[in-house]
């Protein structure tokens, strides 16, 4: 018999006498007893039996005033939210600390008007971080569901031309003269060139198909000249073109300056306190959120007024822009040459 042999025998009946029962390791080698695995698996958290929560600052115990800076909307407009959106904010749960709709749509309406992170914004809710995230996603989903209500394109339309200004516009891509934002299109990304976004939009398809005669809408030199779509002329010949020009730009001034109204209200759409970091999806959500609580501001006569002798934020840089694909029709040129003989005979 060999020694190798005859050791396992050895270890075997020790193992026997001392009551253990050794599982037998390979030839050659003592029999080892396994350690206990760990299981795996969701840890508790453990809760002390008296928990301390977060003090939470009502908006009713705010003043106007305050209300207006951290929220950028009255008391009465955020009053409204609540009772909107509360079907879908109520929590379902029947814990005695569920977050009340309130909380819900407030913390959602601080982080948009700062622009902070979601961490530093928790701290002036009284909430934790996961629930801060989560109320903002139910918040943007409640909304864009409700989307239709506040931001709607006016159809049929009547244009009006006022004394001195550039004849039947039914709006800026795509704004009203008072700031009043009528169609977004939130899916593609900023590197998109707007004419593509235009082209794909259902605004397009629905100015292509029924458009009162005499109206459409103002585009800068990014987008084509359509029939229902005025863009500036390229290079202005005598006087009724280049008075066209500056119609053309006083009008689109009602534009620029929603555009910087809208990062002013809402912060977290200005580029200098850095970019959105959320998904592409989410992002969308959030300006399309923005857009809908600035026509509620709106409606309620609530503007965000500039500060007195502050510069216009501009928009965007003025970059170069290369010619917008597509060939121009010459219904088109022909209704910007209507136009033009209209700012000439007003020039006479």
């Amino acid at each position: 018999m060999s020694d190798s042999v005859l050791l396992l025998r050895r270890v075997r009946e020790r193992s026997a006498g001392a009551g253990e029962a050794a599982p037998a390791g390979p030839v050659g080698g003592p029999g080892l007893v396994p350690s206990p695995r760990r299981k795996r698996g969701r840890r508790r958290r453990f809760y002390p039996e008296h928990r301390v929560y977060r003090a939470r600052c009502s908006f009713l115990d705010l003043s106007e005033e305050q209300v207006l800076r951290r929220y950028r909307l009255d008391k009465a407009a955020i009053a409204g939210l609540c009772r909107e959106l509360g079907a879908d904010l109520e929590s379902l749960t029947g814990r005695s600390h569920a977050l009340p709709v309130a909380v819900k749509v407030t913390s959602a309406l601080t982080f948009l008007a700062s622009g902070s992170f979601q961490t530093a914004t928790r701290d002036s809710t009284g909430i934790s971080q996961s629930a801060m995230s989560n109320c903002l996603a139910q918040f943007l989903e409640a909304l864009q569901r409700r989307a239709a209500r506040y931001i709607t394109f006016p159809t049929p339309v009547h244009p009006g031309t006022a004394a001195g200004a550039f004849p039947g516009v039914l709006g800026l891509v795509v704004c009203d003269a008072a700031g009043t934002i009528t169609n977004v299109v939130a899916k593609f990304p900023g590197s998109c060139p707007n004419a593509a976004v235009l082209e794909n939009s259902a605004l397009a398809r629905l100015l292509e198909g029924a458009r009162p005669d005499g109206a459409w809408l103002l585009g800068d030199r990014s987008y084509p000249l359509k029939p229902w779509l005025m863009t500036p002329i390229a290079a202005p010949r005598g006087a009724a073109e280049e008075r066209y020009n500056a119609l053309h730009h006083q009008a689109l001034a009602a534009l620029r300056r929603t555009l910087a109204l809208l990062r002013l209200r809402f912060r977290c759409l200005d580029k200098g306190r850095g970019c959105l970091q959320y998904a592409p999806q989410k992002v969308c959500q959030i300006f399309l959120a923005c857009c809908i609580l600035h026509n509620i501001a709106l409606r309620r006569h609530m503007p965000l007024e500039l500060p007195e002798g502050s510069p216009l934020p501009e928009t965007e840089p003025e970059l170069p822009l290369p010619a917008p694909p597509g060939h121009i029709s010459s219904e088109a040129r022909a209704v910007r040459a209507r136009i033009v003989q209209q700012v000439k005979d007003g020039l006479g």
